[in-house]
């Protein structure tokens, strides 16, 4: 089951979708790319945020 994260910048708001399948986050950014970490004890939203928030800086 996948999960949302969403963050504001620059007044524009950015959702991608994450999933975690055993110790490995992938992250479904909006422009189709998926990105992955292995997650080794860290909390899955707080592993997907920079991989968001790297998107967003590029595409803003």
């Amino acid at each position: 089951m996948n999960e949302e994260i969403t963050i504001e910048l620059n007044g524009l708001t950015i959702t991608a979708e994450y999933s975690v399948i055993g110790d490995t986050l992938s992250v479904y950014l909006p422009n189709g790319d998926v990105r992955t970490t292995e997650l080794r004890g860290l909390d899955p939203e707080l592993a997907a945020l920079p991989h968001l928030k790297s998107y967003a800086n590029k595409n803003t």
